[in-house]
């Protein structure tokens, strides 16, 4: 499995004492260049490849200006990114094809695993142009539309490896797979049938319902001992630092500690306390992020508006999670669920567009108001 420690260390430029907001950080030290082995994430279980891609290619640069990031660093992105290629048309694809049975499905999982990683590391690569682009003043829309088509190709695979969640994934360097607990969500993937999901194939809507995610994951382990401690907001807001990840972090509060859990199978109190860190979220933005906002103006006020952004899309996430456990509980009691998936389509709609706001606003400084 790939380590999940971070590739490289980060420095940060120095914040005067006084500044009012959070500043994206300056990437110092190159990143660094990885045998394909060290990071490759195919061995073990489906249904994690997006964190574990992430952990390769995007979080080492977590609130990093990806602007200031140097040749040496994009280069090593790109190389490891054509490491996973490689390892896909040279080693996959043969022992697939050479394989059978249970072997031939795991070596599958573990391609589906490889793909999330070399669209990850492509995405990542084309972020840092566009960023260094933008802020020569340059052109970006083909470097946009590139991006665009590479998550559209991303999306699809991490919806494939999800649906797989708890399989046995097989890498091609000589790693055992092993029955790790597995499945992250990810509410702006596209669903695909195809359990071989090349990257060409055709993917739905980049923020799709949460609904194909959570079928996908749910199911792998019973969740009547599972536990969600409710948190003060402070605790668990996601507001401060830079913007763009939402996402990530708010399936982090809200959708991950349920990887690969049967939804149906939770203790009532788990809903409730979901709905009661969601209500904070809620709080958090009338009272205070609108006031604030209303109050601030130039570069603070801008902050703030991406705070409230990535508030929006943290509390939609625990909306969405939390109408997610109603919907599994309901059809497990053979209840009628039309109501309830009527609200998870119009609340998944609202989520995708702050989650696409937010990762348009990506690198701006964002600010919270815990």
């Amino acid at each position: 499995m790939v380590r999940l420690a971070a590739v490289f260390t980060l420095a940060c430029a120095g914040l005067a004492a006084a500044a009012p907001i959070r500043r994206p950080k300056v990437l110092k030290r190159a990143f660094a260049l990885q045998d394909y082995a060290a990071f490759q994430i195919s061995d073990g279980t489906a249904g994690n490849a997006q964190a574990e891609a992430n952990a390769v290619f995007v979080d080492p640069f977590k609130g990093v200006d990806l602007s200031t990031v140097d040749s040496d660093t994009l280069d090593a992105v790109k190389t490891m990114r054509e490491a996973a290629e490689d390892a896909e048309t040279k080693q996959f694809n043969p022992a697939i094809k050479a394989a059978s049975g249970d072997a031939a499905d795991a070596l599958q999982n573990g391609k589906i695993k490889n793909k999330v990683l070399k669209l990850t590391g492509e995405v990542q690569a084309l972020q840092i142009q566009l960023a260094q682009a933008k802020a020569k003043g340059k052109d970006t829309a083909s470097i946009q539309s590139k991006i665009t088509a590479e998550q559209k190709k991303l999306n699809n695979n991490i919806a494939t490896d999800k649906k797989n969640a708890g399989q046995a994934s097989q890498g091609v360097t000589g790693g055992a797979a092993t029955n790790n607990a597995a499945a992250s969500a990810d509410d702006s993937t596209a669903a695909s049938d195809n359990a071989a999901a090349d990257d060409t194939a055709a993917a739905a809507d980049d923020s799709t319902t949460a609904a194909d995610n959570s079928t996908a994951a749910a199911g792998s382990t019973d969740g009547s001992s599972v536990a969600f401690a409710v948190q003060d907001y402070s605790a668990f807001q996601i507001s401060d630092g830079t913007a763009g990840n939402a996402e990530a972090q708010a399936n982090a509060v809200f959708v991950d500690p349920f990887a690969g859990v049967d939804l149906a199978t939770l203790d009532d109190s788990v809903a409730k306390n979901v709905e009661t860190m969601r209500k904070a979220a809620e709080a958090a933005e009338t009272d205070k992020f609108n006031k604030q906002i209303s109050a601030a103006s130039g570069d603070a006020k801008t902050a703030l508006q991406n705070g409230k952004i990535k508030n929006k899309v943290l509390k939609l996430t625990g909306e969405v999670q939390a109408l997610q456990i109603k919907l599994a509980k309901a059809k497990a009691a053979g209840s009628d669920t039309s109501d309830i998936t009527s609200k998870i389509a119009e609340e998944q709609k609202k989520l995708s567009t702050n989650i696409a706001t937010d990762k348009k606003n990506a690198g701006q400084a964002s600010k919270g108001v815990a």
